[in-house]
């Protein structure tokens, strides 16, 4: 990747031409030069945004995703990575990306962390909301003794927090990104779907652990996000937690500490998850046998691998790969 990434600026003026401009059906083709693809985009009174991304692009790009400065507080919600079958993706002239394809994951942040880069060569399928903080305090209730709650329905505080999307998100979100609903009820339709992928995502962040937790600054948190990409860059390889501290710069608790904030979990924990998310994937969309699929994400021993599995998906892989 180079030094410069070339930018796209998503500012609410922008955003508003781009949905003036789309078809009827709010499908907005993204321009040539830049990859293939699509955005849908939906504004629901200014206090509700959805953005369905799908595209690949040709090049890393740097995405500004719109909230001014001066603009009144948003809660910025980025669900990534998100899979569909290979026929919806056929059926939308979109072709799997040639690259990896990554495990899926939402992030909830204030909007001081703003920018995200979108990786070229590799298929974004994303769905992003952006929620004006008062409408959401409403959608929450009133004030709770939570602290991440209250964190997030503050008006001063940085927050980032990430949460690997459940079952029921992905089925929310799929009915999101294949749905055609009426065009006389389609901001009805978004704005139902998009507060029930909000309830969604805050019932999982409600089953983390009450801790106390800090405000974040952008070094910070490239940081960990950088500890995150070594964690999961090989499933077959524990992480080796000395080689992490080196490459984060941060003494051993403050990474632990940090890591856990952000993503609910400590960091073993983290890779185990996402090395039965992995295992899930090659059993469900690559067609791996149960034992190719264990001996991928790195166990020789099949019985552990089958306790690990049905630990962390519900259900024993056989019956996993059973299911149509």
């Amino acid at each position: 990747m180079s030094n410069t990434l070339k930018q796209i600026n998503s500012s609410t003026a922008n955003y508003k031409r781009m949905l003036a401009s789309r078809s009827q059906n709010g499908v907005t083709p993204i321009p040539a030069y830049l990859g293939t693809g699509y955005i849908k985009g939906f504004v629901i009174e200014n206090k509700l945004r959805l953005l369905v991304r799908q595209y690949e692009l040709k090049e890393d790009l740097l995405l500004d995703r719109g909230i001014e400065l001066d603009e009144k507080k948003y809660v910025v919600i980025a669900f990534q990575n998100l899979y569909q079958s290979k026929d919806d993706l056929k059926a939308r002239s979109m072709q799997p990306s040639s690259a990896s394809m990554l495990l899926p994951s939402v992030q909830v942040t204030t909007n001081g962390f703003n920018n995200e880069v979108l990786r070229g060569g590799k298929q974004i399928n994303s769905i992003l909301i952006t929620v004006y903080s008062t409408y959401l305090k409403e959608l929450l209730g009133p004030e709770s003794e939570n602290e991440l709650l209250n964190m997030i329905l503050s008006d001063d505080r940085s927050f980032l927090f990430e949460e690997i999307i459940s079952p029921q998100i992905q089925e929310v979100a799929t009915e999101i990104v294949t749905s055609e609903p009426p065009v006389a009820l389609q901001n009805l339709f978004y704005q139902i779907k998009a507060e029930e992928l909000i309830y969604l995502l805050f019932a999982e962040l409600l089953k983390r652990e009450s801790t106390s937790l800090q405000n974040l600054n952008a070094a910070d948190v490239k940081r960990i996000f950088e500890v995150k990409d070594k964690v999961l860059a090989t499933m077959d390889t524990p992480p080796k937690l000395s080689e992490l501290v080196n490459l984060s710069g941060m003494s051993e608790s403050k990474l632990k500490r940090l890591f856990k904030q952000i993503f609910g979990m400590s960091i073993y924990n983290y890779y185990q998850a996402f090395r039965m998310r992995e295992a899930a994937y090659l059993i469900r969309e690559e067609k791996l046998s149960v034992s190719e699929a264990g001996y991928r994400v790195g166990f020789s021993n099949l019985s552990h691998f089958t306790r690990l599995f049905e630990l962390h998906n519900g259900i024993k892989p056989k019956k996993y790969a059973s299911i149509k």
